[in-house]
């Protein structure tokens, strides 16, 4: 005999409505739900909240998507994944901080060029990381990227307006792809971007205007445009592009490196030293200045190794007993470790390129173990030691002991497995042509000269 169905009756539960099953309508819960533990509801009718717009329903009903919705609704599905791994992957490599400021997403989604460049980045990086992808799609990439650079430059000159942040952000960012990712190849071209960012920041008023009206993620990329400025300088000679005195209006931003306890001390300080001695020495190289031993030991003062004081124990930044350490605190000993390799490095560059001391000279190797010490002792998972390759480099090609010259590899490696930039490979070439040549009579510009064009170290 087939069992009619059961048909709900009027006022039923909307759980047992659900179910189809007879409701006893005892309130406030029916003797099915208490049974079977569902919830008993008794209202006129459920209320589902969605935020999908209705066809059917009138416009002021619906839920109108934001600017910013909109226009990454508007994205291809490839666009949409390399903003992503731009964000989540690549970003965080230019700083040392554990949280950056917000990478330059949102403005990529009005400006179609910083787009074509943040996707160049992203994808060029990908390939470095699975080193299974093809490089063809980068490659094309990159073409479309430089046209539509063309076409922004020509225009803003045509027209005889200020360039947009945009432009500077995608010149900015094609600088570092070739300068970290792309050094190795020969479509490399980093010298034309530096030299497009000076005349784009020039265009709108300087870097210190830059600072002064662009967005956070542009002070932090200009920060580090103007280091990887100064330690090319170093390395390959020349000038740097900024004086002494823009590092302080640099440091009042945000900026790629990690700020000590207090703001008590600032790598910014540093570099600013470091560029009043290139400058220094390139006047000494124009025959504008003569070497002075005045200025030799005035640099040697205002570059003596800065520690971490007392007073930042009294502040409470670090635990007097240990217990209570904290993830601040040992970013605070990384900063001052990061400066201090900085301070090392630039007085080898002291003794070796301006005073032409040998690489074995004793005033050289008094600063090339603790600068390694420097940078070995930073903490296995901090991000401090991928941005202070500079110094490694430096101390690096002046260390003597093989034993030493192993843990740099070590830290190479790890820095390399970490980020996956072809300059970190460059500079394990460079270094282990050096120790093969052992020369001591190796002049410091013939030291780094397998660098190359494009390379840019930090």
């Amino acid at each position: 005999m087939t069992v009619g169905r059961v048909r709900t009756i009027e006022g039923s539960c909307w759980s047992c409505r659900k179910r189809r099953v007879k409701c006893d309508l005892t309130k406030p819960h029916c003797a099915r739900c208490t049974h079977v533990g569902a919830t008993c509801d008794y209202t006129v009718q459920p209320i589902r909240w969605c935020t999908r717009p209705t066809a059917a329903a009138p416009a002021r009903y619906q839920v109108i998507p934001t600017v910013d919705e909109q226009l990454a609704a508007s994205l291809e599905a490839h666009e949409k994944r390399a903003l992503s791994y731009f964000r989540g992957r690549f970003w965080p490599l230019l700083t040392t901080t554990s949280e950056p400021c917000a990478p330059p997403v949102m403005l990529a989604l009005e400006h179609r060029v910083l787009l074509l460049a943040t996707c160049l980045v992203a994808d060029t990086h990908r390939v470095l990381q699975d080193g299974r992808n093809s490089r063809r799609v980068p490659q094309l990439k990159r073409v479309e990227c430089l046209s539509a650079v063309r076409e922004a430059v020509n225009e803003y000159c045509s027209s005889g307006e200020a360039p947009s942040t945009g432009l500077l952000f995608a010149v900015l960012l094609l600088y570092f792809h070739d300068g970290y990712l792309e050094c190795a190849e020969k479509s490399a071209s980093t010298a034309s971007h530096h030299a497009g960012a000076k005349a784009i920041m020039e265009r709108l008023g300087g870097i210190e205007a830059v600072l002064d009206t662009g967005p956070e993620a542009l002070h932090m990329l200009v920060s580090e445009f103007a280091s990887t400025d100064l330690t090319t300088t170093m390395l390959k000679g020349g000038r740097p592009s900024f004086l002494p005195e823009t590092w302080g209006k640099i440091d009042l931003r945000s900026v790629w490196w990690s700020r000590s306890p207090s703001s008590q001390f600032s790598l910014a300080v540093v570099l600013g030293q470091i560029s009043s001695l290139v400058h220094y020495r390139e006047d000494v190289n124009c025959g504008l200045a003569e070497i002075s031993v005045e200025r030799i030991r005035d640099f040697e003062i205002i570059l003596t190794p800065t520690y971490a004081p007392f007073s930042t124990l009294a502040s409470g930044t670090y635990s007097l007993f240990g217990s209570d350490s904290s993830k601040e605190s040992s970013e605070a000993v990384d900063a001052y470790a990061l400066t201090r390799s900085f301070q090392h490095a630039a007085l080898i560059y002291l003794y070796r390129a301006l005073c032409g001391l040998s690489v074995d000279h004793g005033l050289v190797q008094q600063h090339v173990l603790p600068c390694l010490d420097c940078i070995l002792n930073i903490g296995a998972h901090s991000k401090v030691v991928n941005c202070a390759l500079f110094p490694l480099l430096v101390a690096g090609t002046h260390v003597q002991s093989a034993r030493h010259r192993r843990g740099v590899i070590n830290v190479i490696n790890s820095v390399h497995s970490e980020v996956k930039f072809a300059s970190v490979q460059l500079i394990r070439t460079v270094l282990e042509d050096v120790w093969k040549s052992e020369s001591r009579d190796i002049n410091w510009s013939d030291m780094f000269a397998e660098l190359g064009p494009d390379a840019a170290i930090l």
